[in-house]
């Protein structure tokens, strides 16, 4: 029997600087071991989300290091990380730090009005 995949098993990757991850992404992976099949393709966006919305404190930390490291964001990304930052879902300085990437990021891709 097979466990469904989760993208909890990949948390780990966020551990490591984002452009080595991304170097070697199957090999970095491989080193987690895990045993279940991977969805094809791989979403690092889903396992940013993941992190984001995992509850812990350490795991957002994680998801800002990798975003201000160049991780793309995008709108929906940005759209979700601002209602997390204006729930509070975050310690104070995260949220001060993701809430800072989000609207950098829609200054520079949203028209004014």
């Amino acid at each position: 029997m097979t466990r469904e995949f989760s993208y909890v098993w990949l948390l780990p990757l966020l551990e490591r600087p984002w452009a080595r991850v991304m170097a070697d992404l199957p090999g970095a992976v491989a080193e987690l071991r895990i045993d279940a099949p991977l969805p094809e393709p791989l979403s690092l966006r889903e396992l940013l989300l993941t992190a984001l919305d995992s509850g812990s404190p350490y795991w957002p930390r994680c998801a800002a290091q990798w975003l201000e490291q160049g991780f793309p964001l995008d709108h929906g990304l940005c759209t979700r990380l601002l209602e997390r930052v204006h729930g509070k879902a975050f310690e104070q300085s995260v949220g001060q730090r993701l809430g800072a990437l989000a609207k950098r990021w829609q200054r520079q891709h949203l028209p004014t009005p």
